[in-house]
């Protein structure tokens, strides 16, 4: 199934999407934020982000922090690039992150949950 955003209809209470960045250590480390959100880890297509999986960060290390822990688990070899919405509330993020799986369906995420 092919799972292609398009990071245009995002809805505006949550900021405009950021990325896409490659997925490596040195990257994200190297990123100064503790920002909480929802992320996107996939694959740079012709139309965006191929996403793979959709996650949340809500606790004190942010978007930085989640992704440090899955690089670090290394458990997905096709996700190269990532990018992310900034939220201004856990609430917003946890549903956004739901809203954004059940609308992606993406390859890594668990479905139905």
């Amino acid at each position: 199934m092919l799972i292609l955003i398009n990071f245009l209809s995002i809805n505006r209470m949550i900021q405009s999407y950021k990325g896409n960045y490659p997925y490596s250590e040195k990257v994200v480390s190297d990123w100064d934020s503790t920002a909480i959100g929802v992320y996107y880890c996939g694959y740079p297509n012709t139309n965006g982000l191929y996403v793979l999986y959709v996650g949340k960060a809500t606790g004190d290390e942010g978007i930085k922090g989640r992704l440090l822990q899955h690089l670090r688990e290394n458990k997905w070899p096709d996700v190269s690039h990532f990018g992310y919405c900034i939220c201004s509330t856990a609430k917003e993020a946890r549903d956004f992150e739901a809203s954004e799986i059940k609308r992606l369906q993406p390859k890594y995420n668990e479905q139905g949950i």
